[in-house]
C-alpha cells in the first residue's frame, strides 16, 4: 500500500512540475509573439505617486500597445532648445548645438525590455546616417534610474552604444512628451528637423515596423529644403 502512495505522489509531482514548465514556455510564447507584433512598450517610473507627481514629470497612462507614429507637426519653443542639458559623461549642450542636424531624440530605460530591443536598431541608423547629418540622442532620466548614472553608463558601455546619452532630471523629457500630447510609457522617439520641428513622434517599439519608419521620417526630414 504505502508503495502504491509513493508512486502516486511521484506521478502527481510529475505531473505539476509538466505544465510548470508547459505554463513557462507558453509564457515566454505569448510574450514573444507580443513583441512581434509591435504590442511593446513599458510603464514610465516619471510619475510614481499619482496624487502628488514630483514637478519634474509628465503624466503616467497605462500602456496599451505601439501606437503608430504621429504625424502632427511640432515646433520646439526656443527656450527648450535652448535649455542647458547634461550628458552622462558630464558634457554640457543644448539641442540648439545641433541646429544644423536632423535629430532623434530616444526616452529609455535600462529595465525595459522593449528599449533594449530598439537600441540596437538606433545604433545602426546612427552609423548609417551619421555622414548625412544625423544624431541620435539617447535620453535616460533620473527618475526612471533611481538616480544611478553609474548603472547607466555600465550598461551604454556594454552595448557598445556610439551616441550620447543625455542625463535629464525631467528638463527635456517632460516638455517632449506634453508637445505632442503623449503618454508616460517608454521607449519615445523623436524626429526632429533641422529647423526644430518635431515631424515624427514614436511611441513603444514594433521590431516589423519601427525601424522602417523611423528611416522614412529620417529621409523625410533630410530632404525637407526648409532649413538645409
Amino acid at each position: 500500500m504505502a508503495s502504491a502512495n509513493t508512486s502516486s505522489s511521484k506521478s502527481a509531482r510529475a505531473g505539476k512540475s509538466f505544465w510548470t514548465r508547459g505554463r513557462a514556455v507558453l509564457t515566454l510564447i505569448v510574450v514573444g509573439l507580443l513583441a512581434a507584433l509591435g504590442l511593446s512598450s513599458c510603464n514610465s517610473s516619471e510619475v510614481t505617486n499619482k496624487t502628488n507627481p514630483p514637478a519634474n514629470s509628465a503624466p503616467l497612462n497605462p500602456p496599451s500597445r505601439t501606437v503608430p507614429p504621429s504625424t502632427a507637426v511640432v515646433s520646439l519653443p526656443q527656450d527648450l532648445r535652448d535649455k542647458s542639458l547634461k550628458t552622462l559623461d558630464g558634457e554640457a549642450l543644448k539641442l540648439s548645438d545641433y541646429k544644423d542636424k536632423v535629430l532623434i531624440v530616444n526616452i529609455w530605460a535600462t529595465w525595459c525590455g522593449p528599449c533594449k530591443l530598439e537600441m540596437p536598431d538606433l545604433v545602426k541608423i546612427s552609423g548609417e546616417y551619421k555622414s548625412r547629418g544625423v544624431v541620435v540622442l539617447g535620453l535616460a532620466t533620473t527618475y526612471n534610474e533611481h538616480d544611478d548614472p553609474v548603472h547607466v553608463k555600465d550598461y551604454v558601455r556594454s552595448q557598445k552604444v556610439p551616441y550620447k546619452i543625455i542625463w535629464d532630471d525631467g528638463t527635456l523629457a517632460q516638455p517632449l512628451v506634453q508637445l505632442v500630447q503623449g503618454r508616460g510609457v517608454i521607449p519615445q522617439s523623436f524626429v526632429i528637423s533641422r529647423d526644430g520641428r518635431i515631424v515624427k513622434h514614436f511611441t513603444g517599439y514594433s521590431q516589423l515596423s519601427t525601424p522602417q519608419l523611423m528611416r522614412e521620417a529620417v529621409e523625410e526630414a533630410l530632404n525637407d529644403k526648409s532649413k538645409a
